[in-house]
């Protein structure tokens, strides 16, 4: 059965996406689609009509999924404040969500950074593009003016710990995890994934993120832009054979 493609909603994870710009002038001015945006859109065509998502997991996904209730349980403690996971998906005419914490009149969200140098950079840096859609796209959705990004360092989850432990015995040439070349060599590996022993003072960042009234505007736009392109991949799909199977027909039946 053919979507509704007037009615496509783009998550708000997926928001950065869309406002890349296209790498050609006229196509700027226009204010069409780049090929970053029509690469997703692909994927939720496919999603779409065949029930296909693309997998995305790697050991810093892993990790933010897996630390993401701690994450929040540490940002309470330090704001001081209540705070518990939302288990709502917002949405409206645009856009779907589903934001970390909803605690009126504000929202939160939590990004776990892997190890000390992906958390560091962000001292020195703007938000990430990605992360600053998204927090546009949850302010939409919720009706306020305010929201807070949180990076939080937190240890790395057991199953990791325990994966990287013996993917370093496998690889050294010792007798056993008693051996001291190994000990000390687990010493140092231990430091970028166990990070409970400085304060978590040091390892939070909190970004403030305001609505942004001409940023949601264009991106309502975009998405009216990708409605359009769904539709026009629908079309193409359907009929992308039509004339080669009917030039081939007739020349298999001229002989």
């Amino acid at each position: 059965m053919k979507p509704n493609f007037e009615t496509i909603l783009i998550h708000c994870s997926s928001l950065s996406k869309l406002m890349t710009e296209p790498k050609l002038k006229a196509d700027k001015e226009a204010g069409n689609l780049s090929a970053t945006a029509k690469a997703h859109l692909i994927e939720v065509y496919a999603e779409q009509l065949f029930d296909f998502k693309k997998e995305l997991d790697n050991k810093y996904i892993r990790k933010g999924n897996e630390m993401e209730g701690e994450a929040i349980e540490q940002l309470g403690m330090i704001l001081k404040l209540p705070l518990e996971k939302n288990q709502q998906t917002f949405s409206n005419e645009y856009f779907i969500g589903t934001p970390d914490i909803d605690f009126k009149p504000i929202c939160l969200d939590t990004k776990c950074s892997y190890d000390w140098l992906s958390f560091l950079k962000n001292i020195d840096g703007d938000l990430d593009d990605t992360y600053e859609a998204q927090m546009q796209g949850y302010l939409d959705l919720l009706g306020y003016t305010k929201g807070y990004i949180a990076y939080l360092l937190l240890d790395t989850p057991i199953d990791q710990i325990q994966f990287e432990h013996s993917k370093l015995l496998r690889s050294m040439n010792v007798i056993s995890e008693e051996s001291p070349e190994f000990i000390k060599a687990w010493e140092e590996k231990e430091k970028s994934l166990i990070f409970s022993n400085q304060p978590i003072e040091d390892r939070i960042l909190l970004f403030e993120v305001n609505y942004d009234v001409d940023f949601v505007y264009n991106a309502k736009k975009k998405v009216e832009k990708s409605r359009e392109f769904l539709e026009d991949f629908y079309n193409k799909h359907k009929s992308f054979n039509q004339n080669t199977i009917k030039n081939i027909i007739h020349e298999t039946t001229k002989h």
